[in-house]
């Protein structure tokens, strides 16, 4: 790994730059990249809508002479509240375009929908087994991140495999789903940049979650198909959207790859004393004195990777009652 990543602007590339924003999060930080233009700028990413984080914004953007009147085009990679939470106050004040998936932007839509969410969120995890005491905090703090994205409407629906040219330079979108459904990241071919969002990061791996809206989507094969994609690019560098910059892609995606692998062999040794809930082998995994909200984290990731190992006839599933159990095939 490269870079020590702080609070402030880098430039990374000609007319390219890296802005990062703290957040009142574990994370600590989101880093966004503005592409100048003449004075035009492209976003790619906002940064959430906490307390403080818009002025901050904007004292950063001015420190590298922009403003946010000066936004024509902005890129959102997916729809989680700290990558696109100021977009739709930046396009209130410029003539700034919104660009996303139409996936992830139908899932913003769905939040308009909160009862039928709430159901949805409530039934998923009482089948997994979740305590109803996490499950009803976690649907409070889901009334509480509304306010953290501000609304907007996308102007413009990204699809795989556009190019587009801004400052002379050809930005590849590619399809990255796993983090989320819709995710996309941006590749600046002749830089060798990949501008990942969440897709692929440094020391961590993004969280993997069942998608409500479309249960049969498989958020871990999906993952790892899309590493695989954006393996195959000619990428001298990774600028993800936390934590630093790192250049070699390959190394990390092997990383990534040894590290899922691990967690579905833990998911099915956990199964080899007798049938659990997802809940219970969450547990096993990850113990179980995690913060309440990192619980639903713990569960979604131990359900995607039972959902493979289903998908491999290693593991069966059944109903009993008003949960799911998974047993060894």
């Amino acid at each position: 790994m490269t870079d020590k990543i702080k609070p402030g602007v880098t430039e990374i590339a000609d007319h390219l730059y890296r802005i990062t924003i703290p957040m009142p999060f574990r994370l600590e930080h989101v880093s966004v990249y503005a592409l100048f233009e003449g004075r035009d700028i492209s976003l790619f990413d906002t940064g959430g809508n906490f307390p403080g984080t818009f002025p901050v914004f904007e004292g950063l953007l001015k420190e590298i002479g922009g403003s946010v009147r000066d936004v024509r085009q902005i890129f959102l990679t997916h729809y989680h509240a700290d990558h696109c939470g100021i977009a739709g106050l930046i396009k209130e004040q410029s003539r700034g375009t919104i660009f996303m998936s139409e996936i992830d932007f139908d899932t913003i839509r769905s939040f308009e929908q909160e009862e039928l969410r709430l159901q949805r969120f409530t039934a998923f995890c009482t089948e997994q087994g979740l305590n109803q005491k996490t499950v009803k905090m976690i649907a409070g703090l889901f009334k509480t991140f509304k306010g953290i994205t501000a609304p907007f409407q996308a102007d413009t629906f990204l699809k795989d495999g556009d190019d587009m040219t801004v400052d002379g330079k050809i930005v590849k979108v590619l399809a990255t789903p796993g983090h989320t459904r819709g995710h996309c990241s941006f590749f600046l071919a002749e830089e060798g940049i990949l501008i990942g969002g969440d897709h692929i990061l440094p020391h961590i791996t993004p969280n993997l979650s069942p998608d409500l809206l479309s249960p049969a989507f498989r958020p871990l094969k999906s993952f790892m198909d899309s590493l695989e994609k954006i393996r195959k690019l000619p990428v001298r560098k990774v600028y993800p959207a936390h934590g630093p910059s790192f250049p070699d892609l390959h190394a990390r995606v092997d990383e990534i790859k040894v590290h899922h692998s691990e967690r579905k062999t833990l998911a099915l040794n956990a199964l080899k004393d007798r049938p659990k809930t997802t809940a219970e082998v969450s547990v096993n995994i990850f113990g179980n004195g995690l913060p309440e909200f990192d619980k639903l984290l713990a569960l979604n990731e131990t359900y995607v990777h039972l959902v493979e190992l289903e998908d491999e006839s290693t593991i069966r599933r059944y109903r009993e009652g008003e949960k799911f159990l998974f047993a060894l095939a």
